[in-house]
């Protein structure tokens, strides 16, 4: 299956059947993104969506060049995409932005590299910009077929709502977190973060 889904064309396919792409509907739809707005989108993919967005100045990243060069063909009019890590001399050169996107993404990072990428999206926020999160995740009272869903994500470190809440306020003082289920045929949950008001540069670590 992950080989299948190195490509661009199933990638997208399969996540309107899972309900993949509901998540990053609801994703959008929390952060309310106005025309104008800078956007930071880490871990992109073929940043299918983006035509969901208005007019906002919008960056994607993604270290898949296959979804980053099929991105560029249907959306690079309108938006820079970039084939590799989003690093600090990226932030530094990017500038400040009002709201930045983490989809289906900190699940595939170790706890190290998590607090790196949320120190970065951090520092990388406007005065009153937010970011969200969202994750596979897995937690108490799940079914036996939500849990084998969830542990057999592509992403290796599939974290429990606490966990992932746990990296979060490690940055930001205000998080705010709730589950969504696909709403499809999968019975499948996922746990959405909304991270506001990063916390000073001095305590911003890990």
């Amino acid at each position: 299956m992950k080989s299948i889904l190195e490509s661009p064309h199933v990638y997208i396919a399969f996540q309107r059947l899972v309900g993949g792409a509901r998540m990053r509907e609801i994703c959008l739809e929390m952060l309310k993104p106005q025309a104008s707005e800078r956007i930071l989108d880490v871990g992109c993919g073929p940043a299918y969506y983006l035509s969901d967005l208005p007019l906002v100045e919008y960056y994607g990243f993604d270290t898949d060049k296959r979804y980053i060069r099929h991105a560029r063909t249907k959306f690079g009019e309108r938006a820079q995409f970039f084939d590799e890590t989003f690093t600090r001399e990226h932030a530094v050169r990017l500038g400040k932005f009002d709201g930045i996107l983490l989809m289906g993404l900190l699940h595939h990072l170790d706890d190290k590299t998590a607090h790196e990428l949320l120190s970065l999206a951090a520092d990388s926020l406007r005065p009153g910009g937010r970011v969200i999160a969202l994750d596979t995740t897995v937690h108490p009272g799940q079914s036996w077929w939500e849990h084998r869903l969830a542990v057999g994500d592509r992403g290796e470190f599939v974290r429990t709502p606490e966990a992932f809440t746990d990296l979060a306020t490690s940055h930001f003082s205000e998080v705010h977190g709730e589950f969504r289920p696909t709403g499809s045929w999968v019975p499948n949950v996922h746990w959405i973060m909304t991270l506001r008001s990063p916390l000073a540069p001095a305590t911003n670590s890990a």
